[in-house]
C-alpha cells in the first residue's frame, strides 16, 4: 500500500491530483476510487472529493501484476479498424474471447496478440479485454492497446455509453415489428450457467428488438441491448417465444445452422484517441448469409 500526505494549500480534486502525481489516467483513478482501492483518512470517497491540506491518501492498488504470458497465435483474423489506442476485430463463431485457466490457446485474444500488443491491465488472462462475446456469437469486438484506452473504454461500457446492435435469426414471425422489453433477471439456481426472468428481484434488463425480414417460419431481427446482462439477448428472445435458432441453451437445435445464429453487427463508441464517436461494422458470416439467401429474403 502506498500513502501520500496532501500538503498543498489549495483544495484539489483527488482524481486530478493523483493523475498528475502518479502519471495514471484519470479514468483509472476513478475506477480505483469506486473499487475502494483509493481511500482518504481511512474512509471511502468519491472521484470529485476535494483534498484538504493534511489529508492522508491510501492507495491499496496501483499496478496489477501479470503472472502469466499469453501465447500469440497466427490466424486469419479480420481486422475492422486499428490505431494506436484500440484494435477492432470481427470475432468468428466457435472461439472464446480470452484464455481461461482451462483453455490457454486458440482464443481470440491469442490471435489478436499475434498482430499487435495490448494494454497489460486487467487479470493476467484478459489483458486489453474491455468486453466479451459468447463462444458461439460472432461479430465486432474492441480491445485496448494502451492503459488510457483501457480505462476510457471500461468507463464507457460501465456507463452505457456504448451502443451495440446485433443481428439474430429467430424461430417464428416476430410481432410486433418493433418492441422494447424490460424485466429483471437473475441466475437460474437449477442451472448456474443460465439466467432466468424474475419480475420481483434481480438485475434490470432493457432490450430493443426490430423485425427486419420475415421468411418461412423465421425472422431476421436487429437487437439493441440497452443494459448489458449475461445472455440478455438470448434469454429475452427465448422468453418472448422467439428463440434464436441453434441456441441450445435457451432454445433448441436447428437443422439449418450448427451454432446460435447471433452476430454482433455494429458497435458505436467514443474513440479514446479524440473522444469522437465511431461506428464499427462486422461483416455478416457465411452461415447466416446462407440461411438468408436460401430463404428468399
Amino acid at each position: 500500500m502506498k500513502e501520500i500526505v496532501f500538503n498543498q494549500e489549495k483544495n484539489t480534486r483527488i482524481d486530478k491530483y493523483l493523475k498528475e502525481k502518479l502519471n495514471v489516467s484519470r479514468e483509472r483513478i476513478k475506477y480505483l476510487i469506486k473499487q475502494e482501492k483509493v481511500i482518504v483518512n481511512s474512509k471511502k470517497i468519491i472521484p470529485s472529493y476535494h483534498l484538504k491540506k493534511g489529508d492522508l491518501i491510501s492507495i491499496i492498488q496501483i499496478e496489477e501484476e501479470q503472472k502469466e504470458e499469453i501465447k500469440p497465435e497466427k490466424s486469419n483474423l479480420e481486422i475492422i479498424y486499428e490505431d494506436k489506442n484500440i484494435i477492432v476485430v470481427n470475432k468468428p463463431a466457435g472461439i472464446i474471447t480470452h484464455p481461461t485457466n482451462y483453455k490457454k490457446t486458440g482464443t481470440l485474444l491469442n490471435y489478436v496478440l499475434y498482430y499487435t500488443s495490448l494494454a497489460k491491465i486487467g487479470s493476467p488472462l484478459r489483458i486489453g479485454v474491455v468486453h466479451r462475446l459468447d463462444k458461439e456469437t460472432s461479430g465486432v469486438i474492441v480491445f485496448a492497446k494502451t492503459s488510457l484506452a483501457y480505462w476510457n473504454l471500461i468507463e464507457q461500457f460501465r456507463n452505457r455509453m456504448v451502443e451495440k446492435i446485433y443481428l439474430a435469426i429467430v424461430k417464428g414471425n416476430f410481432t410486433p415489428e418493433k418492441k422494447v422489453i424490460e424485466f429483471t433477471v437473475l441466475p437460474d439456481k437449477e442451472n448456474p450457467t443460465k439466467m432466468k426472468v424474475h419480475f420481483l428481484k434481480g438485475k434490470k434488463t432493457i432490450t430493443e428488438i426490430n423485425a427486419l425480414k420475415y421468411f418461412d417460419d423465421y425472422t431476421l431481427v436487429s437487437v439493441k441491448p440497452i443494459t448489458g446482462r449475461t445472455h440478455q439477448i438470448r434469454l429475452t428472445l427465448s422468453y418472448l417465444g422467439y428463440p434464436i435458432i441453434g441456441d441450445e441453451k435457451y432454445g433448441v437445435k436447428s437443422p439449418i445452422i450448427s451454432r446460435c445464429a447471433l452476430h454482433a453487427w455494429k458497435l458505436t463508441l467514443a474513440n479514446p484517441r479524440d473522444n469522437k464517436k465511431q461506428t464499427f461494422i462486422a461483416s455478416i458470416p457465411d452461415d447466416i448469409i446462407q440461411i438468408i439467401n436460401n430463404s428468399n429474403l
